[in-house]
């Protein structure tokens, strides 16, 4: 009994992953030689730098002829990854070689975000997974980018990064359990890098203090979006913010009183914003 024109499609596709792989291998393989002939020949080394970008090029090409995100993924990452190792390598960016390994880890960053694009685009759904590697990625490459970077300037980064994929994730899949972590991450990052930056040159006493009146905040915001995603609030988060912002204050006011009324009244003002933007996602009737 003969097989039907659809069956014969079908077993198609599933043959073709592996077979085009190989296809595609292949013809990198060939382009790869050709491209270290030509740069031997030229005397252009840098025409071997485009070799990863190229087998990018080829399997994303695949992937979208085919639809297929198991070969839209690496395409996406080797052109990431080839561009910013052309841009690491080329000899004529003049760049410190911290800058190019910074641009190295946002190209591959930004591979990441297509990949989410093209995902959605595909599949009508977002790949939080996805997005967070893009955010640790873009993080540790901007950062590096703004150099000098200390390690206070990746604690910020990193966290404001993470923090906020969580928390976006969270408020789209109504999760507490990603709300949590991304508030508290949001708001230590920046509050040990405004508690310990150089800039104020503050004491241990101040320094502590203001870390810990951050902190505070990201238990505030806990309860403010707990009433965000549902129809009712999340009291607990006050305490342990209460507490925190109480010894943030205390331990201020002990180590810079001078200041300690302006300290209280800008992270008062913060809190006002917080319950602000609250109200005014509740008049919009964003929860759920």
């Amino acid at each position: 009994m003969g097989i039907s024109n659809q069956e014969r499609i079908v077993a198609e596709n599933h043959r073709w992953p592996t077979q085009g792989i190989v296809q595609l291998v292949g013809a990198g393989l060939v382009v790869s030689g050709v491209m270290f002939l030509l740069a031997r020949y030229l005397r252009i080394p840098w025409l071997s730098l485009l070799i990863v970008p190229m087998f990018g090029i080829a399997f994303l090409i695949a992937g979208v002829t085919r639809k297929q995100i198991s070969l839209l993924i690496p395409g996406c990452i080797l052109i990431g990854l080839g561009v910013g190792a052309f841009i690491l390598l080329a000899p004529f960016f003049n760049l410190q070689n911290i800058q190019k390994i910074g641009y190295l880890v946002a190209a591959f960053g930004l591979s990441w975000l297509v990949v989410v694009g093209l995902i959605y685009l595909y599949k009508k759904l977002i790949a939080w997974w996805a997005v967070l590697i893009a955010a640790i990625a873009l993080s540790v490459g901007l950062c590096l980018l703004s150099t000098p970077a200390g390690v206070l300037d990746f604690v910020l980064y990193i966290s404001l990064g993470i923090g906020s994929v969580f928390l976006a994730w969270g408020i789209h899949r109504k999760l507490m359990g990603l709300i949590i972590p991304g508030a508290l991450l949001t708001t230590i990052g920046s509050g040990i890098y405004l508690g310990w930056t150089t800039i104020g040159k503050p004491n241990g006493l101040t320094g502590t203090g203001i870390m810990l009146v951050w902190f505070a905040l990201g238990w505030i915001m806990i309860t403010v979006f707990s009433r965000v995603i549902t129809t009712k609030f999340v009291w607990w988060p006050l305490i342990p913010g209460g507490i925190l912002a109480v010894v943030g204050w205390g331990l201020y006011i002990g180590g810079n009183p001078g200041n300690a009324l302006s300290f209280i009244s800008n992270t008062g003002s913060i809190a006002l914003i917080i319950i602000g933007i609250y109200l005014l996602l509740l008049r919009r009737g964003i929860h759920g």
